[in-house]
């Protein structure tokens, strides 16, 4: 079965006033209602990062330790909605820079333990990462629990991955775990697609596949795309295409036809209307949006 597990921003939107998370606050629980109220299966909880203090935490902020975003997972997980724990991101040092493998190892169990995470993303974009020490920690961690699904999150063109996330794919095949491959379905800044942004997206699903089978080569099509994922931007896109509701149900529907791993979104903080000319960390910037969660709800009931 195909999840629908949108991408979060937990630091977006915060909320400082509650009394029992002063002074260092909480994600917002209207976030948590939202997973409830749109029937998502869960959220990708982004982003673990590399502090100044040398220790983990959510958005590059010291005050923001491993357990900040804790009470947003204990809101959703009696639900059954399900915890990933995303690592690195678009804009910050990832915690394997500086970690060695056992030290990861170390710190993937307690947010494993921590979060009672479904799974651990790794959101590798911006060359601030150590990939190989990654997938040597999650070989371990790996065998301590089996039922822990690994994700794989890359920048992706129509045309697939690009070299440096192949490279990444590689480090974590040669360990021998199985993992999931996401792409980043988002900022082609081509002109060829600005108007096509859904069916970029599942070229971009088709070519990843198609590119895990030169490195699995005795998987079926329909095991291979067991192994894929797709990520697209809601709404207004950094090179100012648009990714449409109907983009949305046509990206779900193919997802599912093919059972791929999940759909994900960047992110649930942006799945509101607005009519911005610029992206916007908490409105899709689509003007024809017509209610919060429509993005949401049309990834998960599109068949």
């Amino acid at each position: 079965m195909t999840l629908h597990l949108p991408f979060i921003d937990v630091s977006i939107n915060a909320q400082w006033s509650d009394w029992e998370h002063y002074p260092n606050g909480r994600p917002n629980p209207l976030y948590s209602q939202q997973v409830l109220d749109y029937n998502v299966d869960g959220l990708v909880f982004g982003f673990v990062t590399l502090a100044t203090n040398g220790e983990p935490c959510w958005a590059a902020q010291p005050t923001m330790g491993m357990d900040w975003a804790l009470p947003l997972a204990k809101d959703i997980q009696p639900s059954n909605k399900k915890v990933v724990i995303s690592f690195g991101g678009a804009s910050n040092q990832d915690i394997s820079i500086q970690y060695s493998v056992e030290k990861l190892i170390e710190t993937y169990g307690k947010f494993i333990d921590m979060y009672q995470a479904y799974g651990l993303d790794f959101d590798l974009e911006n060359g601030l990462f150590n990939d190989k020490n990654i997938a040597l920690a999650l070989k371990s961690v790996k065998s301590k629990y089996p039922n822990l699904v690994i994700s794989l999150t890359l920048p992706t063109l129509p045309t697939g991955l690009t070299a440096t996330g192949l490279s990444s794919v590689n480090a974590f095949k040669d360990q021998g775990f199985d993992f999931v491959v996401n792409g980043m379905a988002m900022d082609y800044y081509d002109e060829q697609w600005k108007e096509k942004m859904g069916d970029a997206a599942i070229q971009a699903s088709t070519s990843i596949k198609d590119q895990l089978k030169t490195l699995y080569t005795s998987l079926s099509d329909s095991q291979l795309y067991g192994k894929v994922a797709i990520t697209p931007m809601i709404g207004l896109n950094d090179d100012l295409s648009m990714f449409t509701i109907d983009d949305a149900a046509s990206v779900s529907k193919f997802a599912k036809s093919n059972q791929m791993s999940f759909t994900a979104s960047w992110d649930l903080n942006r799945d509101n209307p607005s009519s911005f000319s610029y992206v916007d960390l908490q409105t899709s910037s689509n003007p024809d949006q017509k209610e919060s969660g429509e993005y949401s709800i049309t990834f998960v009931t599109s068949k």
